[in-house]
């Protein structure tokens, strides 16, 4: 994982430097909400909820064609309520309360088109990696005939969405705030693999969806 770390910043480097004198860089600044979608075989009633999502990106792409490729780069911060939730059985378990905060950097490379005048619209596929976690949880635990305890937990960690999550990212953009500034709506649909840590972090187990559906507002500077 740190060699893909390493070569998406020197990505970003390259980008930005070669691509500055022919294109122009946006950068937009999104506030959004994540849906989780869990798997078919969930069981579970207690589910994460809904998530609010904070963004800054990086975009080149050349703004007076009507199509042009567009690279798109960012740091976003996801905070996750979590509402006791939690695993366990007769002999013991344990429940958490709380919150997760995420930040992740996100990759994208989008082919955009002009609609109509000052409406354009970019599609592409996207991806999504863990930078670190902040936990801030109450973790309740209890053992059979024995009593049990309170742990509190405040610390930065990777012990959550260490999975790398990919999909497809779609924009809608109105140039209509001034002439270098653009306002729109940002969709994305993200998959990711969790089944491969459920045996061995337990941590895991209580964020056990499958897919997110994220819904963002963007606000680009040209």
């Amino acid at each position: 994982m740190k060699y893909l770390a390493v070569f998406i910043f020197l990505l970003i480097f390259f980008l930005s430097t070669s691509l500055k004198a022919q294109w122009k860089r946006e950068t937009s600044f999104t506030i959004g909400i994540v849906q989780p979608n869990f798997p078919k075989d969930y069981q579970n009633d207690e589910r994460i909820g809904v998530s609010t999502k904070l963004g800054f990106n990086q975009s080149w792409y050349k703004p007076e064609n009507k199509f042009s490729f567009r690279p798109d780069v960012g740091i976003n911060l996801e905070r996750f309520v979590v509402d006791n939730i939690g695993f366990g059985g007769l002999g013991g378990g344990s429940t958490f309360k709380g919150s997760i905060l995420s930040i992740n950097l996100e990759l994208a490379a989008l082919a955009k088109f002009q609609i109509t005048k000052g409406l354009f619209f970019a599609v592409g596929p996207s991806g999504k990696y863990l930078i670190t976690n902040y936990e801030n949880l109450t973790r309740n635990w209890w053992i059979s005939q024995q009593p049990g305890g309170t742990e509190k937990i405040n610390e930065f960690n990777r012990e959550y969405f260490i999975k790398p999550s990919f999909g497809l990212k779609a924009m809608i953009m109105e140039m209509k705030l001034g002439e270098k500034i653009s306002f729109g709506l940002s969709f994305e649909y993200q998959w990711r693999n969790y089944k491969e840590y459920r045996e061995i972090n337990m941590y895991e187990e209580i964020i056990q969806y499958s897919q997110t559906s994220e819904i963002s507002i963007f606000i680009g500077v040209l």
